[in-house]
Parts: C-alpha cells; sequence; structure tokens
C-alpha cells in the first residue's frame, strides 16, 4: 500500500520533526511507527504494526528504546504546529487522568490503584493529561507518567530494581496528581499559550489545594465536586483564639466557627431544596453533528467549608448544580467555579461541558490510535509510544482542520455564485 498516497501529506508533516530526529534510519521508523498507528488493525502495538507497514519489529522497538530523539524538541514542534491552526483567546484547559490496564508488576509504575476504565481499584499505569480546545478542535497537549509511591521507595533494594529495570530517571519521584495537573497548568502558561479557562472533575475539583494554586495564578475554572461537599451560605465568622484567655482543659490552637453562625451544609442538600421555577433551560451544542444537549441548572454564590474546624477560610465561588433527566432516573451533579459574578449561568455550564472533547478524544486515543496497546514496561518507551501516538493525532486533527477550511471556502464561493445569478437577474 502506498501510504503517501492514503495518508495525504504525511511526508511533508513529519518532515518538520527531521531537527529533532538526526538518522535517517530513525526518522523513516517513526513515519512508519505514525502510519501503523493510523492504519486498520486491532493491536497497535509493535509486532503487528510492524508486519503492517513492512518494517523491522526489532526496528521499531529500538525507536521507542534505543534511538536518539529529542523527545522535547519533537513535543515543541507538534505543539506550534497545532497552535498555528488553534490558538483562541477563548480556549479551554481540560485536566484529567486516564488509566493504562496491565498485567503483572514489571511495567514502569504499574500499581493497584483506581482504574477509571474499569471503575474500580485495578493493576495499572496513571497519565495525568492536559487537553487544549481552541477554535472547535481538541488535542493532547501533554501526558506525564504518575508515579506512584510504592515505585518511589528509595529504601527498597525490590523498587531501586525496578527503577533500574525499566530505566526510571533519578528525578521521577511521587507526586500528587493534582500537583501534577498544576505543573501542566505553568507549562501551558510558560508556552504562552492563550486561554479563559481550566476545567477538570471532581477528583480534581475536591481538592482545596488545587483549586487554590490555580486561583494563585489566577487561572478561572470550572470544577467539578461531589455532592457530599460542604458549603456555607454566607461568609462564616470566626473567633480567634486569645493567647490571654484562661480557661480549664487543652488550649484551642485554630479559631473557632462563632456560635452565632449556621453549620455549613451539604451541596446535595442544596440541590433537593431548589424550586422547579428556579431551574434554567439551557441547551449546549457540543458535538460536529451540532446535536444539542439539553439540561437545567442553576447556580448561586456560596463559600466552600473544607477545613473549616481549622478555621480555614475560603473565597466566595459559584455553585453550579445541573439537573439531567435519565431514562430511569434524575441526576444531579455539582460544580465550583471562580468566574466573575456576572458571569451567566449558562456560560459558565458550556465551559464544564468542553469536557466532552476529552471523552471523544480518549475514545480516539485508545481505540483508533492505540495509546493503551504499549507492551514494553520502560520508561523512556511508555513516554515515546505517548508521543507518536500524539503525532499521530495531531495530524489527523490538521487534515480535519483543512478539510473544514475547504468546505467553508466552497461554501463561499457557492455563495458568491449565487449573489452574483441574483445581480445579473
Amino acid at each position: 500500500m502506498d501510504t503517501a498516497k492514503v495518508f495525504f501529506g504525511i511526508d511533508d508533516y513529519m518532515a518538520r520533526f527531521d531537527r529533532y530526529i538526526k538518522r535517517s534510519e530513525a526518522r523513516e521508523l517513526a513515519r512508519g511507527y505514525v502510519v501503523g498507528l493510523m492504519m486498520d488493525g486491532e493491536r497497535k502495538s509493535v509486532e503487528p504494526m510492524s508486519e503492517r507497514v513492512h518494517a523491522s519489529e526489532r526496528g521499531l522497538q529500538r525507536l521507542l528504546t534505543e534511538v536518539k530523539l529529542d523527545h522535547e524538541g519533537v513535543m515543541g514542534e507538534y505543539r506550534r504546529q497545532m497552535l498555528d491552526e488553534t490558538a483562541d483567546h477563548q480556549g479551554v484547559l481540560l485536566i484529567d487522568d486516564t488509566a493504562f490496564p496491565k498485567k503483572g508488576k514489571h511495567s514502569v509504575c504499574v500499581a493497584r490503584q483506581y482504574c477509571g476504565l474499569r471503575g474500580k481499584v485495578d493493576n495499572c499505569q496513571i497519565g495525568v493529561s492536559m487537553t487544549y480546545v481552541g477554535q472547535g478542535f481538541a488535542w493532547p497537549y501533554a501526558m506525564k507518567l504518575f508515579v506512584p509511591q510504592s515505585w518511589d521507595n528509595l529504601d527498597d533494594p525490590e523498587c531501586l530494581r525496578l527503577r533500574e529495570k525499566t530505566r526510571m530517571p533519578e528525578g521521577a519521584h511521587y507526586r500528587e496528581k493534582w500537583r501534577m495537573a498544576l505543573d501542566l497548568v505553568d507549562l501551558i502558561e510558560a508556552d504562552g499559550v492563550p486561554h479563559r479557562a481550566v476545567v477538570a472533575d471532581s477528583w480534581y475539583g475536591n481538592i482545596m489545594d488545587f483549586r487554590r494554586g490555580l486561583d494563585e495564578r489566577n487561572k478561572k475554572y470550572v470544577v467539578g465536586i461531589r455532592s457530599d461537599t460542604l458549603v456555607f451560605l454566607e461568609a462564616p465568622v470566626f473567633e480567634q483564639v486569645d493567647d490571654q484567655e484562661e480557661k480549664p482543659g487543652r488550649r484551642r490552637k485554630y479559631p473557632r466557627l462563632s456560635d452565632t453562625n449556621p453549620l455549613p451544609i451539604k451541596v446535595d442538600e442544596l440541590g433537593k431544596c431548589v424550586e422547579e421555577k428556579d431551574w434554567e433551560h439551557l441547551e449546549i451544542r457540543r458535538d460536529c453533528k451540532d446535536e444539542p444537549l439539553i439540561i437545567e441548572a442553576v447556580s448561586r454564590r456560596v463559600f466552600p467549608a473544607e477545613g473549616y474546624r481549622k478555621g480555614g477560610i475560603h473565597e466566595e465561588v459559584w455553585l453550579i448544580i445541573e439537573r439531567r433527566h435519565g431514562d430511569k432516573q434524575t441526576e444531579l451533579r455539582y460544580f465550583f467555579s471562580n468566574m466573575p459574578q456576572d458571569m451567566p449561568t449558562l456560560e459558565m455550564v458550556r465551559l464544564f461541558h468542553e469536557r466532552f472533547w476529552i471523552e471523544q478524544g480518549y475514545q480516539q486515543l485508545k481505540e483508533e490510535l492505540g495509546l493503551d496497546h504499549h507492551e514494553g514496561r520502560s520508561w523512556p518507551g511508555w513516554h515515546r509510544h505517548v508521543l507518536l501516538v500524539f503525532l499521530a493525532f495531531g495530524y489527523l486533527t490538521l487534515q480535519r482542520i483543512q478539510e473544514k477550511k475547504r468546505l467553508q471556502q466552497e461554501w463561499w464561493h457557492q455563495k458568491l455564485k449565487t449573489a452574483k445569478s441574483s445581480i445579473v437577474q
């Protein structure tokens, strides 16, 4: 099969990365790997792909683990190409993580941890990712491999053996996922990427320090929260610790909530109290077919109550409650946002539903491009495979963008032709 004809422009696309892949053999292997990821086939691991692209299986394995390649240079060029077409001051940053189920314990950073794909704790790797949405297109900006604590016990000889065997760098250590997510936000900021908001689900949104980190970076956000999250409906009043106070018993360490201040309540209690007339009916257009998603939502100002027993005080935020009617039951979902006080509910809900792109993107990355098909065990191999999957996704996205431009031009030519005909008549 002539892949250059099937994947139009693939040679020009891959040629943009040549300066970061010095050897011609390595460039040819990288091109073959990217093409193999895009070709039909149930598995996108090295062995079946080598047969489809008529490449050496050993060569493709070396590409992932041994071939010299400027990883950051290739990733930077990929981002520049994508931003040239999608940079948008109304852009949105989507934070999420995805699981890579594994068998055994020898693949780098594999551990028993929550696996979203299976909905339970299972043996898997976790990648923390940032997706950029702009100009109506979404693409993966970065993905970092999460290092579990069991892979960072440097006093354990078995851990050290596994780290060495999987070629983990000395600087790779355990770091909470929410901190990794903030690192990705810092990366976006350092790259000068335009955006208006950060969106994340409740695995991140319920972490006070994550939201605080976004606030400290002057980032607007819309994040999911759990239904048992506590909030104050009015600014809480605390009684400060009096160092001169002389009372029997243990001295208080933290400010105490005033006796006259109402206790915080769970957001799901607020959801149950919303009157029917208060629900706003919103239509969100969310996919390429322009099919609407109809939801109902309300919003009000609240004060998050995490840590209030220790005197923790938080700034006022929006609480958004969304209601969706399913076939069998009605579901309520809850979100926090630090958007301006005059921000319409509709706009905040629209922003959160940009997460639709994550679901669609992961589906394509995994089902079509084999993101989770990598069978290697090393740190370099995992990151090299992810990089090449991103390149395949970038090529396909750029082709879609060019097709959209072509259709728009045809539409305008037809409109112009019709207008000229009307004038002549």
